[in-house]
């Protein structure tokens, strides 16, 4: 995995709490986009490598760059911001309180066996643009397909070394069956992005 820190402080104009990555790396998430999701799936990528690694300043990092970003955690799924700051808290890093966020995207971390599916049901506005973003974690080839209510099939794109992106606008607020399948061998772990 490519080792980067200085292209993503240049890229991302973080202001000076994100300055400190210079000393620190952090993993490029294998060909991610420059897209709105590029940023949470580096800022997820970079937590788990830096939780593994117990890098208490590259957490700090993580976690402000994934607040920065507006993603909040799905239902169910765990706040990795708060607890990469907990954990850096415990590690002698400290930074000052942010506040807490209100809306944006919403993230999930998951894992498929071989033959395997996740299915996951996600509400949508009307007349806003929608967007489902899938980034495999691991070796391995994901299929991302979007249905409505009454099974009409609205997306559905392939995620390996690239991320996979449908987008679309809803005709009514209504709730969408988000499929995660699994396409090879061994399991695949991934990121999965929703707007």
């Amino acid at each position: 995995m490519q080792r980067w820190c200085s292209a993503l402080a240049a890229s991302l104009a973080m202001s000076a709490s994100l300055a400190a990555c210079a000393g620190h790396t952090a993993a490029a998430v294998p060909g991610a986009t420059a897209g709105p999701e590029a940023r949470i799936f580096m800022a997820l990528e970079t937590g788990l490598e830096a939780e593994q690694a117990r890098d208490g300043a590259a957490l700090l990092n993580a976690a402000t760059l994934l607040e920065s970003s507006g993603a909040r955690p799905a239902i169910g799924e765990p706040d990795l911001a708060a607890r990469w700051r907990n954990l850096a808290r415990e590690l002698g890093h400290a930074a000052p309180p942010v506040r807490g966020r209100i809306a944006g995207p919403a993230y999930r971390i998951g894992s498929v066996g071989q033959g395997e599916a996740a299915v996951l049901r996600d509400s949508f506005h009307s007349g806003r643009a929608a967007r489902v973003s899938l980034q495999t974690r691991s070796a391995g080839v994901l299929s991302l397909s979007i249905q409505r209510t009454d099974g009409e099939a609205v997306c559905e794109v392939l995620a390996a070394d690239t991320p996979g992106n449908c987008q679309w606008i809803p005709v009514w607020s209504e709730p969408f069956t988000i499929e995660i399948a699994h396409l090879t061998g061994g399991p695949v772990a991934y990121y999965l992005i929703t707007n």
